[in-house]
């Protein structure tokens, strides 16, 4: 069995990062101690149970008494329901303060929302299933596609999707169905860890390998001189972002887009995050001449963008872009031969609410391209106040200079804080700002809320610093802890 172990191990030497080597052997050994001591395999079990159960209840709380767990016998009438529905939003208060922000880009309440909302309405009795019955959707969702193919540039059809997710679900399938063409029976995609999970859902679903590669450790980007040591001819594609979540950084799209082409290999990057954003940056010369789209990367051949983000559309609305229609097509599957007859739809879902992306066409048009200039360039200034704020705070310092729109926050070399120490107090303080791990980081993802936040969010960081410092010994709890034990857990307890 140790022979077995080891010799799994050392095979993942050639594809995986130290710190994830090191959770091999670790995994390993507290496998292999469970197996052979039986009170310690108890006593393990008990705190994995404790410790899922904390997560929990960190997570979703203690429990809901008042659930609905069967269908009400009577029909509650509007007034009710709605009284019932206020009451529920209450729940939403660290949200509405602007401290909480829940991946809310836009601002809540404002003009763009309200026709948002009127919108919806409109069109809530539709259904992309039958464009013949409502044209309307089907103008909406083909202007959606078209004008954001015509922002990214050189591409020639996409697909509107629910979000980043299935957008890049549609990407991998599309490049599982070329290399199938190609008798590619066991294909690869190679990412970055520092990739969104998304691509891990991807591969999963679709039965791809996915190749995890370390990024550089002097600019935490995805080069071609890494990748290069990964790919064989199994790969069907490589997956950049632009930006990646974590740290704000524009992998090396333009040097990947170059190795890509060469190799005959598909190259996505992934610009749910960046989407609108960098490409208004980009327009008004902001983006320190990065390059991560169709129009500068000939290598480029998919693009997940979302519109939800700062497109400033409601949720439920992406775009992944081919730069062919031959890729596109590759997602369709088609039924022929059941009693229903021919059915295909363009994306993984049958029935599609035609709201939502009435509502999104809406939000694009209100918004219009004077809107995003003027909405990057706000941004733009935001992320740099928020820079100097960091700057300005002894202990803090960044990560490494971010392009997109988030702000990676560590510990200076001789402070010795605690970043997750830092992130539970500002919990505690009503913020949920996200923290990563490998390496420790908490990040601001800069939204609308932010552009009036700043000053209530400086003062509150500097407290949480000189709070940490004061208690240096004090643990983390809430999000930041958990976020905090997950660089070490095993394997084996995480896949629980």
């Amino acid at each position: 069995v140790v022979a077995i172990g080891l010799i799994h191990i050392f095979g993942k030497l050639a594809t995986s990062s130290p710190k994830r080597v090191w959770k091999q052997v670790f995994t390993f050994a507290v496998d292999l101690l469970a197996s052979a001591v039986p009170a310690v395999g108890s006593t393990l079990d008990s705190e994995k149970s404790k410790a899922l159960n904390d997560i929990e209840r960190d997570m979703l709380g203690d429990g809901d008494p008042d659930a609905n767990v069967v269908i009400p016998s009577e029909s509650l009438p509007p007034s009710e329901i709605v009284a019932i529905s206020e009451k529920l939003k209450g729940s939403h208060s660290g949200f509405a303060s602007g401290k909480k922000w829940g991946g809310i880009y836009h601002e809540a309440g404002s003009e763009a929302t309200k026709l948002q909302s009127e919108i919806w309405g409109m069109f809530n009795s539709t259904n992309t299933l039958y464009p013949g019955v409502f044209p309307a959707i089907r103008k909406f969702e083909a202007e959606l596609i078209q004008m954001v193919c015509s922002m990214v540039g050189g591409a020639e059809g996409g697909l509107l999707s629910s979000g980043g997710t299935e957008s890049i679900l549609l990407a991998a399938l599309a490049y599982r169905e070329t290399g199938r063409r190609r008798n590619i029976t066991n294909p690869n995609i190679i990412c970055c860890e520092t990739a969104h999970p998304a691509i891990f859902k991807a591969c999963k679903y679709f039965n791809i390998e996915l190749i995890k590669a370390p990024f550089d450790s002097t600019n935490f980007q995805l080069t071609p001189k890494i990748v290069s040591r990964y790919v064989n001819r199994n790969t069907v594609a490589v997956y950049a972002s632009a930006p990646t979540f974590p740290h704000g950084v524009l992998d090396d799209v333009e040097g990947l887009g170059k190795f890509c082409e060469s190799k005959g290999i598909g190259l996505h990057v992934d610009n749910c995050l960046g989407g609108f954003l960098l490409s208004y940056l980009k327009k008004q010369g902001l983006l320190k001449g990065k390059k991560f789209d169709f129009e500068d990367v000939p290598g480029v051949t998919t693009m997940s963008v979302d519109l939800h983000k700062y497109g400033g559309t409601n949720k439920g609305c992406s775009v992944c872009v081919f730069k062919t229609e031959e890729l596109r097509n590759s997602t369709y599957m088609p039924s022929f031969d059941g009693c229903e007859g021919l059915y295909v739809t363009p994306t993984l879902q049958g029935s599609r609410s035609g709201a939502t992306i009435a509502a999104a066409w809406s939000s694009v048009m209100y918004k219009g391209e004077k809107g995003y200039l003027a909405m990057a360039k706000s941004h733009f200034d935001t992320m740099t106040k928020a820079r100097q704020i960091v700057e300005k705070i002894d202990g803090l310092e960044l990560l490494v200079d971010p392009e997109g729109c988030i702000l990676p926050i560590v510990p200076s070399p001789n402070s010795k804080l605690s970043i997750y120490q830092v992130a539970s107090q500002m919990e505690k303080k009503g913020w949920n700002l996200f923290t990563g791990q490998s390496p420790a980081v908490l990040g601001l993802c800069v939204g609308d809320v932010h552009l009036k936040m700043l000053g209530e969010w400086e003062r509150d960081l500097k407290e949480a610093v000189d709070h940490v410092k004061a208690n240096p010994n004090e643990k983390p709890t809430g999000n930041a802890a958990v976020y905090g034990a997950a660089s070490t857990i095993p394997d084996t307890l995480l896949d629980s």
